[in-house]
């Protein structure tokens, strides 16, 4: 094809074509020669090519003569990525300011080129001459003010389509509804789609997709039912988008008809369909459907893995995620930058410091660059893990112009979750005299390390501040103060910033003190946060399990009852304690009263054994404990095979000595197993270290790092 090209231009060279130049006349010779590069244009595959094409046509004087012919080499041009050589041509025939169809070109070729300030300049030099902007000009311009979500621009180029009498063209239409999207205009974007004569498909999804993106998914799915009402039917992009919807509202019912859709109108045979359906099961945390599809997907792709991944971290099932990444690493699909920020998280949920730091070394060893999002993925990850000087190291080989203000957040949250909020004060301090201003998330996590090292002042004053600041508090602000004023048993003036609240309290903030009140037997105030959880969350079982054993530590064994019946009648259960601890490269898990682990008869032994070691040393079980009216003994025999006491009796058993234990349980630790993990801590000579789901519990030697305020 190449040597054929060469040829053609050869035969169109002015000196080959003296018996052309004889033709009955110019024009025809002029049309021939312009057909005959429209072929040579069309066979282009390539820019030396198209170079060589460039250089006949100027050679020849035809593009002077022939502007179309122009506009097609800019426009491959920017095919090629050569939007310098385009931009050359286009400045050198456009001098007569009379041909719109070169502007346009050049304004088509800087847009798809992604060159999108560089459209807007040449956009504003077509204003300035003697040619106006046309229904080809505005979509292209449109499309470079929503890609770089500038609404200024977009609104004045709105008001060129007005006056110029194109803003009724569809496609300008269509382009003006995309502009505003996708700079958060959502109102005036539906303005634009409400006042079109006609929309097609893409109308339709881009309005659908807009309100999915700015996370309106009802007014999604209420267009998306607009849309069939008028005989508009949806392609795959728009299933994609209506998929997404259903998972921001996380409802598995709407989830199972977007499926059926899908399958019914063979969309599920798309591969952004099937990985969007994964995702939207994910989010409506049905895990099992989302490994369905997962499985039954004729064709994968990298998003593919990357969602399942993701589908089971949301859901709390890392070692699922675990496993999935292992076969990963055996498919065709390798993991990638997205894929181990996300594994980083599932190894953060689990706590496990081996996983962990193993694939850390994967990451180093596959050579996946570690940007700031991962970094701070695994600074998280080693705070979480337990292993908080590996994470403030981390965080000091970041160089201080390269820190964000997630990097300074994760270091306050690790201080706070271990329990050191003076450190975690420090390095608040020091974020603000280097210049970074905190955001909503620094203002919680410091109140949360102040709540949990009992620093109320300092609590008091860092809210203070954060109303003179640019960052107003939020319902979670309030409810970590509700949470500090609570643990430190000022329960009234917890429940007195309730009242004065700008907005309604919900769930976190009576959550807050509902907890308080169990730290501190607070019935009366229980019972008020009780009641407004059970209407604000009625189908969340532990809040019924906390105002349980705030009844059962006063003996009011009826209420305990008639919570139960409730629970019951609502076929509510209480959520099952769950503990890991890492045993070399394992780990290993323990319900309560666990009997499917397969060292649970040992387990039990160790247990039984320390119960008598910790009693000749003083422990007394703690009864309050236990949510039945039964004997003494019998709670006590209750209380001995909590899962975390399980966890550390293996832990004794099968670490080397000189290792720390460490456990992570998904509730909080209750009060008897933070008593006897104290006493373990002395009899044993070891160091026990728990994560429950409020914080770290590092004991030593008789005591907690907590010093007993949690």
């Amino acid at each position: 094809m190449f040597r054929a090209g060469s040829y053609c231009l050869k035969l169109l060279n002015p000196s080959a074509s003296y018996s052309i130049n004889r033709a009955r006349s110019f024009s025809f010779f002029l049309d021939a020669k312009e057909a005959l590069y429209d072929q040579l244009l069309k066979c282009c595959n390539g820019l030396v090519f198209l170079k060589q094409i460039h250089s006949s046509l100027a050679t020849a004087g035809l593009i002077a003569q022939r502007p179309r012919l122009g506009s097609q080499i800019i426009i491959k041009y920017a095919k090629y990525g050569d939007s310098d050589s385009a931009r050359s041509l286009f400045d050198g025939v456009h001098g007569d300011g009379t041909n719109s169809f070169l502007w346009n070109s050049m304004i088509r070729a800087y847009t798809n080129n992604g060159q999108y300030f560089e459209t807007l300049k040449l956009y504003y030099l077509l204003r300035k001459s003697e040619i106006s902007p046309n229904n080809y000009t505005f979509p292209f311009v449109l499309k470079a003010c929503a890609s770089k979500s500038v609404i200024l621009e977009g609104r004045f180029v709105h008001g060129d389509a007005i006056r110029t009498g194109f803003d009724s063209d569809r496609y300008v239409e269509a382009a003006l509804a995309d502009m505003y999207a996708k700079c958060g205009q959502i109102a005036n974007a539906r303005k634009v789609f409400d006042k079109m004569a006609e929309r097609d498909l893409v109308c339709w999804t881009t309005m659908i997709t807009a309100y999915e993106q700015v996370m309106q998914p009802l007014e999604s799915l209420l267009l998306f039912q607009k849309m069939q009402d008028e005989g508009d039917f949806p392609d795959s992009v728009t299933v994609v988008s209506i998929a997404s919807a259903v998972g921001q509202l996380g409802d598995a019912r709407k989830a199972l008809v977007v499926h059926a859709y899908a399958i019914t109108n063979a969309f599920l045979e798309d591969l952004c369909v099937g990985n969007s359906i994964i995702a939207m099961y994910g989010k409506c945390g049905d895990v099992e459907k989302a490994r369905l599809v997962f499985d039954i997907m004729e064709v994968r792709d990298g998003v593919s893995w990357n969602s399942l991944l993701s589908v089971y971290t949301q859901n709390g099932q890392a070692s699922e995620a675990l496993l999935l990444f292992d076969l990963m690493q055996d498919s065709e699909y390798k993991p990638n930058s997205v894929t181990v920020l996300i594994m980083v998280s599932a190894c953060a949920y689990m706590g496990c410091c081996h996983y962990g730091r193993k694939l850390h070394n994967y990451i180093i060893d596959k050579k996946i660059k570690i940007d700031e999002s991962l970094c701070n993925a695994l600074m998280d990850m080693y705070a979480k893990s337990g292993d908080l000087e590996k994470a403030v190291a981390m965080f000091k080989t970041i160089h201080p112009i390269q820190r964000n203000v997630a990097s300074w957040n994760v270091l306050i949250s690790g201080y706070g979750m271990h329990g050191r909020g003076r450190e975690a004060l420090e390095v608040f301090s020091q974020m603000l005299r280097e210049g970074v201003e905190p955001d909503h998330i620094s203002f919680t996590s410091i109140l949360a390390a102040c709540s949990h090292a009992g620093l109320i002042d300092e609590g008091r004053k860092c809210f203070a501040d954060m109303k003179m600041s640019t960052v107003k508090p939020e319902v979670k602000h309030y409810a970590a103060m509700v949470d500090m004023l609570g643990r430190a048993g000022l329960l009234h003036e917890a429940y007195d910033l309730i009242k004065k609240m700008p907005f309604p309290p919900n769930d976190a903030v009576w959550g807050a003190l509902l907890l308080a009140c169990r730290i501190h037997g607070n019935t009366e105030l229980g019972e008020i946060a009780a009641a407004n959880l059970f209407q604000l969350e009625p189908e969340h079982s532990g809040y019924y399990v906390l105002m349980s054993n705030i009844y059962a530590a006063s003996n009011k064994w009826q209420e305990v009852g008639k919570l139960r019946e409730n629970m019951k009648s609502k076929g509510l259960k209480k959520p099952a304690a769950f503990s890991v601890v890492e045993y070399g490269k394992e780990v290993h898990g323990f319900h309560t009263a666990d009997q499917e682990n397969p060292y649970w008869r040992e387990v039990y032994r160790k247990v039984e054994n320390l119960a008598v070691e910790m009693k000749k040393a003083g422990y007394v079980p703690d009864g309050s404990c236990v949510l039945h009216d039964v004997e003494d003994e019998d709670k006590e025999h209750i209380l001995n095979y909590h899962s975390e006491k399980l966890a550390v009796a293996f832990g004794i058993m099968k670490i080397d000595p000189g290792l720390a234990i460490q456990v992570t349980k998904n509730l909080r630790i209750c009060n008897d197993c933070h008593s006897a993990f104290k006493f373990i801590s002395q009899i044993c000579g070891r160091k026990i270290i728990v994560r429950d789901a409020n914080r770290f519990h590092h004991f030593e030697d008789g005591t907690c790092s907590c010093k007993d305020y949690w």
